[in-house]
């Protein structure tokens, strides 16, 4: 694996799902990094920047400050082609709540990463469960999942790519 996020860090999601083992027994089979990162939903894809997590931290919960907890639900799957990888990634698609995630991750880019053009990342909320190289590949999940996010978080990616959490920042 190409380690080229080491040192970044992004804002994330984490889902508390009552049924993630199902999530998890596909991320084991199409995900390398299933068992050093959980299922999220990225809202700020990495970055480097040098600002210090006290700031980062007071920006996050000004960006937050109007949003309450909110329902998310996740079913079917999608699979999205990347064509500078020749592969595609598989999604599990957010079915309710995609709203306000977008609307967090605007105000990301908006507000704190004013300088990466979000428009070339094509942005729709969802969850990673990893990759095929298979465009007909089969997938079948056919639970719902559901909860209730009321934090988000800022993790620093570590040296084989693992997850440390910094902070969480509550709605």
């Amino acid at each position: 694996m190409n380690y080229i996020n080491e040192g970044k860090r992004d804002i994330l999601i984490i889902p508390k799902f009552n049924n993630i083992k199902i999530i998890q027994d596909v991320r084991k089979r199409y995900d390398e990094l299933f068992d050093i990162i959980a299922p999220h939903i990225t809202l700020a894809f990495p970055f480097k920047r040098d600002i210090p997590n006290e700031k980062l931290k007071e920006q996050l919960l000004d960006i937050v400050k109007d949003i309450k907890p909110f329902k998310i639900k996740c079913k079917g799957i999608t699979l999205n082609k990347d064509e500078k990888a020749n592969t595609y990634y598989i999604f599990l698609n957010i079915v309710e709540g995609k709203e306000i995630i977008s609307q967090i991750n605007q105000k990301i880019y908006q507000n704190i990463l004013k300088d990466i053009d979000i428009k070339k990342y094509n942005y729709e909320p969802h969850i990673t469960l990893g990759n095929t190289n298979n465009a007909n590949e089969i997938i079948e999940i056919n639970e719902e999942f559901e909860t209730i996010v009321d934090s988000i978080v800022v993790e620093q990616i570590g040296k084989n790519e693992e997850s440390i959490i910094e902070f969480e920042v509550s709605l």
